[in-house]
């Protein structure tokens, strides 16, 4: 027959090992579920830009005719000179929430049709 002594100074550090352990297990598991929380909040900002940019298109599909175009060179802060596809060259304004710092000489935009703003 086999006899076991136990050692109270043995085990009184086994529960606090094992109380460790548990804490870097849960610490990495933390770790993990943070990365994955990143990479899902990653992956909606993306969604929604896609989201927003396909609105984008499908309200100018849907919107009066317009006349696509290309910037030729900024006048002004708020004017430039487009050359229609159709011939002309015209010196027109731009919608305010338009960014103009994207309207740079060779950029393809839309024009409204009869006042002729740059729409996007």
């Amino acid at each position: 027959m086999v006899t076991t002594t136990t050692n109270p100074a043995v085990s009184a550090v086994n529960p606090r090992e094992k109380a460790l352990e548990d804490f870097r297990k849960k610490i990495m598991e933390h770790k993990e579920i943070e990365a994955r929380l990143k990479q899902m909040r990653e992956d909606l900002r993306s969604l929604t830009k896609e989201y927003d940019k396909s609105e984008n298109d499908l309200k100018a599909l849907q919107s009066v005719g317009q006349i696509v175009g290309e910037v030729l060179k900024q006048l002004t802060e708020d004017k430039f000179i487009v050359k229609a596809t159709n011939g002309p060259r015209y010196v027109v304004g731009c919608r305010r929430q338009l960014d103009k710092a994207k309207l740079r000489p060779g950029t393809r935009v839309a024009l409204d049709m009869t006042t002729l703003t740059v729409m996007r």
